[in-house]
């Protein structure tokens, strides 16, 4: 199966109750993933990794949303359905028998999203997806790496064994591989093959991604998408404080890109000036006209407010949502 087939097989799931995905590929998980995410972004639940995560997640999933739409429970990289015997055996077993029972009378709630690496197929849950159409094979590492060399080629770029698996490793999406094969081209001489280190630079690992994709949200006073990816990071675990300093970078460097387009600079000037790739350089022109100095201001007051409040205690995940959601310009 290759990635387009696999991708037309995971929007048929769209669906279901429940989606299996067993295989290696983070790539091929994370697409489905995207997949089945949209148009339900404002609903998403990703449960950690660890003891307890698959009854965890069976049973946000079978609790109605609050706002009444289907939503989507995510449990990611489970190791559960191994197969594989020995510590925590016990806490395994319930594992798959909350799993089993929940696939056995799927509840109205969420649809329950599952990425296991490794999968036993004699487990009960394996085969209950396997009947039900409910699995989904990430296994096409080759395939896609064909279909990364095949665009390479296509293009009339270089594209050595290394690079491709370092762009394999970000876990991307089939769009953003294809806009990142470009960015790496571009940042080549011309008729220079694609090292592995511009391939990482060019396709960084998904959840920064998602870090770009909060600060571009903020960039384009987006406030509903700035709560959507901050939830998803969130979930995996990145710490507050630390994603509201890069989002003060961010704006300090629109303050400068403001500054040097008003003195008749260009983008490819102001790259060079505040130390950027030409690539953020051309994104922070493009924002700077949503922008004035006094809304860069008050955005930067917003910041201290959240700092203070992050710092104070109380709920972080609350106060830096609201925090940076007034910054790219909502109204409470």
């Amino acid at each position: 199966m290759g990635p387009r087939e696999f991708l037309a097989l995971s929007a048929r799931l769209a669906e279901a109750p429940v989606v299996l995905c067993v295989g290696p590929s983070a790539t091929l998980a994370g697409m489905a993933l995207s997949q089945l995410v949209k148009g339900r972004e404002a609903d998403v639940e990703r449960v950690g990794a660890g003891d307890g995560q698959l009854r965890e997640a069976c049973e946000l999933a079978a609790t109605p949303s609050f706002f009444g739409d289907a939503g989507l429970v995510v449990a990611w990289r489970t190791q559960a359905l191994t197969g594989q015997k020995g510590r925590g055996e016990q806490e395994r077993a319930l594992e798959l028998r909350a799993l089993a029972d929940h696939m056995e009378r799927p509840p109205r709630g969420a649809t329950l999203f599952v990425w296991a690496p490794e999968a036993d197929g004699r487990l009960a849950p394996v085969r209950r997806a396997v009947e039900r159409g409910w699995l989904l094979p990430a296994d096409a590492g080759k395939e896609l790496g064909a279909w990364l060399g095949e665009l390479a080629r296509q293009a009339g770029v270089k594209l050595p064994p290394q690079a491709t698996q370092a762009f394999l490793a970000s876990g991307l999406d089939l769009d953003s591989l294809a806009t990142a094969l470009g960015t790496a081209e571009l940042a080549m001489d011309e008729g220079s093959p694609i090292t592995a280190d511009v391939a990482a630079w060019a396709a960084p690992p998904a959840v920064e991604l998602r870090v770009f994709a909060l600060t571009d949200a903020i960039l384009q006073r987006r406030p509903t998408g700035v709560a959507t990816v901050l939830g998803q990071l969130l979930g995996q675990g990145e710490a507050p404080l630390g994603l509201l300093a890069l989002v003060a970078r961010q704006l300090r460097q629109l303050a400068a890109a403001r500054a040097e387009l008003a003195a008749g600079r260009s983008a490819q000037e102001l790259a060079k000036i505040i130390g950027a790739h030409p690539f953020v350089a051309q994104k922070l022109c493009q924002a700077a006209p949503l922008w004035s100095q006094a809304g860069i201001v008050a955005a930067f007051r917003e910041l201290l407010r959240c700092d203070l409040a992050l710092k104070s205690g109380g709920s972080q995940p609350l106060a830096l949502e609201l925090g940076l959601m007034r910054v790219a310009g909502a109204q409470f």
